[in-house]
């Protein structure tokens, strides 16, 4: 089982989403798992997390997962991708900490170096 270091922890608990790509089920497919973070706020609804680094925003923090396919060709020809273009896509919402969506990662990355802020991989969304 991987861990997430401090610094992925750190930049989930601020908001900023990590992303890696990861092997596809074809060749002219690419892959990426992108992990992030939200809040529920007090009426029940869900919102970004703070921008400032908080400890008690730890406890309240919930956690996403989405892993995807999309054709090679999107990316190569900078096309934007809807969400009518992903193939075996999976979403997953409400992982309630670190430790749940470590569990979840591990499905698909054992190298949890190689996640890194999505802005820096070519994750298309």
């Amino acid at each position: 089982m991987g861990k997430l270091n401090t610094k992925q922890v750190n930049n989930l608990m601020v908001g900023n989403s990590l992303a890696a790509e990861i092997l596809p089920t074809s060749g002219d497919l690419r892959c990426f798992v992108v992990i992030g973070a939200y809040m529920i706020n007090e009426n029940g609804s869900k919102t970004a997390v703070s921008k400032y680094l908080n400890a008690k925003n730890k406890e309240n923090c919930l956690f996403w997962l989405r892993k995807y396919e999309v054709r090679k060709e999107y990316i190569e020809n900078d096309w934007d991708v809807t969400q009518d273009e992903l193939v075996n896509e999976e979403f997953i919402t409400d992982i309630k900490s670190i430790e749940d969506l470590e569990n979840e990662l591990d499905k698909y990355l054992q190298d949890y170096s190689r996640l890194d802020l999505e802005w820096r991989c070519d994750n298309p969304l």
